[in-house]
């Protein structure tokens, strides 16, 4: 039960199939290009739409900023609630710590506020 197919047959069905894929991908193309035109021409209009409605608005003016320097104090406040933290900590693990020195932990990176940091933590855990 072979089949012994003609080359020429071979041929015009591998020709047929690459022009129906190639032209399948150009319409495709076509297709996504009229509706990119269209949605920025919609857009476009809407924009325009908004801008005679709407009159600008002057910018607030900023209030003055007053700057508090930090004082030795908070520093001393500071060390004195670690060194707290840390005589908890021995006193649950049954163990004598020691603080040997208090300094600001950088790691290379510019200091964040907290509200940065976490969300710098919530958007970079793994899934």
């Amino acid at each position: 039960m072979e089949m012994q197919m003609e080359l020429s047959y071979v041929f015009a069905v591998v020709i047929t199939g690459l022009v129906v894929v190639f032209l399948g991908l150009v319409l495709l193309i076509a297709f996504i290009s009229l509706i990119g035109t269209f949605f920025k021409r919609a857009d476009k209009n809407k924009k325009a739409a908004d801008g005679e409605k709407s009159t600008p608005v002057p910018a607030p003016k900023a209030a003055p900023v007053s700057v508090k320097p930090v004082q030795a104090a908070d520093d001393d406040e500071v060390i004195a609630v670690i060194s707290a933290a840390v005589a908890m900590m021995s006193e649950t693990d049954g163990t004598a710590y020691r603080i040997k020195s208090v300094r600001a932990a950088s790691n290379g990176v510019p200091a964040r506020n907290a509200w940065a940091s976490a969300g710098l933590r919530e958007s970079t855990n793994p899934f």
